[in-house]
């Protein structure tokens, strides 16, 4: 059996003179390495039986396909082997060697592209979440968005690597994207222009005078000590709760979601716990031991886009009775990526383990629930939506400031403004029903008042302005003063 299979793969690739038994090591090696001493024998004879339809069809390519440039040994494998990674889940790849050096750019500050998280769902490329302010999120794209096209070719079978690098390009360059949205009937196309993507890691304001809120966007190697300034500085303001947010945060470094966990997780608890197939997978991730969690009562907003490290954190402090939980189900991708260095450049991230929380709960393809369910806002129509891409908004605030010399940050958008909003667009070419008008109303509203804040004021303010009309913000202050913890001064624990 070996030598008829040795006698195949070695008449196959005798034209690029290739050593049959290197070209086996390379198949199999991994196979014989990972067995251990447990009936070796009959483990390696399955395995070369397995691989005698391989050598045959790669033997009769080489022999007889018609265009010789295609029949490339090395090309032929490369495939197979991406082909043999891809069939084990979405997250697991292997990457050639400029792969592999793309992947090194994943974590840091910024990059050029439309500014979204990706993932593969039920098989088909998924979004799972667009960075706020950036083209994507400008553009509409939401998460649960299925991308079935860029720039016209269909996206069956494709890789996350193979989808990020069609999807990022050099700024002020335009990508088309094909988006099956699970509200709307038929596809549609959104093009997005691309930019570079400045990754800002935490945002934190104070909310009704005396409500902490922090806004964590992603995880990365600065979230840690950028959150430690924020809490710092709402500690300042004498702020006596606080508001997490991970909506849309699609996750991040674990490392990063460990110690962001500690802020408020203290005295050596199990933040996280890992469990594969081998042993080295199996780990424990605990709180530093005599860390002085921050102690102001707690409440976490998550959404669909919330994912990976998010969830992290959001599980410890659920399974702690540490806060309260408030928003929709997690996205759910709770799995480790282990990257192994291949010969030549060449990478290999594999599935290696999955997540639990402290309680063991598998996040993995579950996400976590929460305590109490509130909505996104519900659907905004494209139409409506499109008026911020094309900054109508914007134009429209500037106008209105000059119409209204008299006017306040406190200002109430009326019917009549609205009115006046669509009559504005339409007379710079834009145009939309009195159906999508009337279903986006609160949208369009909200979105005229913070252009005329941030006009009247800054970006802070403006910010300030749309949580102050955010239904799940606005569900999380009254979970918190329901439960009388604003007036108390001992920290307390929101059921």
């Amino acid at each position: 059996m070996y030598k008829r299979i040795l006698k195949v793969i070695g008449h196959a690739l005798y034209p690029n003179k290739v050593s049959g038994i290197g070209i086996l090591a390379i198949l199999v090696g991994f196979s014989i390495g990972a067995i251990g001493q447990d009936k070796p024998r009959e483990i390696i004879e399955k395995t070369y039986q397995d691989m005698v339809p391989f050598v045959d069809v790669l033997s009769q390519i080489q022999q007889s396909y018609v265009d010789v440039d295609k029949a490339d040994s090395q090309k032929l494998i490369q495939g197979a082997i991406k082909g043999m990674v891809s069939t084990l889940d979405p997250h697991s790849q292997f990457m050639d060697a400029e792969e592999y050096k793309e992947l090194q750019t994943d974590t840091g500050g910024s990059f050029e592209g439309l500014g979204i998280e990706i993932s593969i769902r039920s098989d088909v490329l998924t979004v799972v979440s667009p960075i706020e302010g950036t083209p994507a999120y400008k553009a509409g794209v939401k998460s649960g968005d299925k991308i079935i096209k860029i720039n016209g070719e269909t996206t069956k079978d494709i890789t996350i690597n193979e989808a990020v690098k069609k999807l990022r390009g050099p700024r002020g360059t335009q990508v088309t994207i094909t988006i099956l949205r699970e509200s709307v009937k038929e596809p549609f196309d959104i093009i997005v222009t691309r930019e570079t993507i400045k990754m800002i890691s935490v945002q934190s304001y104070v909310l009704n005078g005396d409500i902490g809120y922090v806004r964590v966007r992603s995880f990365m190697e600065k979230t840690s000590a950028d959150l430690e300034k924020a809490l710092k500085d709402l500690e300042t303001s004498k702020v006596k709760a606080l508001i997490l947010d991970l909506r849309g945060n699609p996750g991040g470094l674990l490392s990063s979601a460990v110690d962001v966990s500690c802020k408020f997780i203290g005295d050596g608890k199990l933040i996280v716990y890992t469990k594969g197939r081998i042993k080295e997978q199996n780990r424990n991730y605990y709180a530093d031991s005599g860390a002085a969690p921050h102690p102001e009562p707690l409440v976490v907003l998550v959404n669909k886009g919330s994912a990976s490290a998010s969830e992290i954190v959001t599980g410890v402090i659920q399974d702690s009775g540490r806060g309260v939980i408030i928003g929709s189900q997690t996205f759910g991708k709770g799995s480790v990526q282990s990257i192994y260095p291949m010969n030549n450049g060449a990478g290999l991230k594999l599935t290696t383990a999955y997540y639990y929380t402290p309680s063991g709960r598998l996040i993995h393809e579950k996400g976590i629930a929460p305590d109490v369910l509130v909505e996104d806002e519900p659907f905004i129509p494209e139409s409506v939506w499109k008026l911020q891409y094309y900054e109508h908004f914007i134009h429209y605030a500037k106008k209105y400031i000059e119409e209204h010399k008299d006017i306040t940050v406190d200002i109430k958008i009326s019917e009549k403004i609205i009115q006046d909003f669509i009559s504005f667009a339409k007379a710079n070419g834009y145009t939309i029903s009195d159906d999508d008008a009337s279903k986006g109303k609160s949208f369009i509203s909200r979105s005229i008042k913070m252009e005329i804040v941030r006009l009247l004021k800054n970006d802070d303010a403006a910010q300030v302005t749309a949580l102050s009309e955010d239904p799940v913000v606005l569900r999380a202050i009254d979970v918190l003063k329901g439960a009388e913890i604003i007036q108390k001064s001992t920290p307390a624990v929101v059921k």
